[in-house]
Parts: structure tokens; sequence; C-alpha cells
């Protein structure tokens, strides 16, 4: 799966070390991983969800270059993507009511239930279907106008970042 970065990317976006573990939790909640850009270091916890591992791999991935281009991606425009009435949560962990990593049948600008947690959880969701499912999310972007304006915000800021990224 991290075949898919090229090493220059790697590089770009501060990735030197991914650490396989089992049963990884922050603060007494099982995450599937934990990215530290200043570390240069992505741990992947292998036993978190086998449903939807090759995915949050990628996930993670895109917190790594969340976190090392912080002035590219802008939450403020991103929310403004979204339905006015639509407020994300405190944090990831704070809506204990959208955790559900699966495919969701009717979108309305939202993947899953966990990219409405917060922007950055949101963003990455979208980057880790378009690396794993890029046709399917595609196609449903074609009747979600607002999925349509987030993979397209997540292209063009990833173009800034490497001109030669390919999802």
């Amino acid at each position: 799966n991290f075949n898919k970065y090229s090493s220059d990317f790697l590089k770009k976006i501060n990735l030197k070390y991914i650490v396989l573990c089992e049963d990884l939790s922050v603060s007494g909640i099982n995450t599937a991983g934990v990215p530290n850009h200043k570390m240069k270091t992505l741990i992947i916890d292998i036993q978190f969800n086998k449903n939807h591992f090759e995915r949050t791999m990628h996930h993670e991935v895109f917190h790594i270059i969340k976190d090392g281009y912080k002035n590219y991606f802008d939450e403020s425009i991103w929310q403004n993507y979204n339905n006015p009435e639509f407020n994300y949560a405190e944090c990831s962990t704070c809506s204990s009511d959208r955790l559900n990593l699966s495919l969701l049948e009717e979108t309305k600008g939202f993947l899953t239930e966990y990219s409405m947690s917060t922007p950055s959880e949101d963003m990455a969701e979208i980057f880790s279907f378009l690396i794993t499912d890029k046709k399917n999310i595609e196609n449903k972007a074609l009747k979600d106008p607002v999925l349509k304006k987030k993979i397209s915000y997540i292209k063009k800021t990833l173009l800034k970042i490497d001109q030669e990224f390919k999802f």
C-alpha cells in the first residue's frame, strides 16, 4: 500500500518511519493510527479493523500530510462546503455516534459517519477513499455537489505539494 507513494512524496510530507503494532490506544481509546509529523513517524494498528485496514493506513498518511502543510488545508474553506446547518463535533472522539468507517449509501457531503466528526477527519476520509476506491467515490460525487467540491479541493491541494501526485 505504501508503494502508492513515491519516495520523493514521502520525503516532501516528512514521513520516514512506519511502525506496525497491535492494540494501539491513546488516552484509553482504541485507535487505528497515530501520525507524528515531528518524529517523521506513522504508527498503525494492524489489528484495528480488518474491513478498513487498507483505507485507514491512507487516512493516517493524510494526517501526516496535513500536519506538514497546515497552511494548505484551510478548515474554514472546507466547512463552507457543507450544508450551513451542519456542525462538526469538538473533537474526533467527542461524538460516539460518528465513529462508523463504512461508506454511506447516501453521502450528503460525507463518505462515512466518522467523516462528520471534524474537518480534518473528513478530509482524511476523502483522501483515503480516493487512494483505495477512487472510481466509486467519484461516481458518488456525480450526485453530490458537496462531495464533488471536497474531492476537488483535496486533489488541487495535493498538487500544490507534489505536481506528480496521482490518485
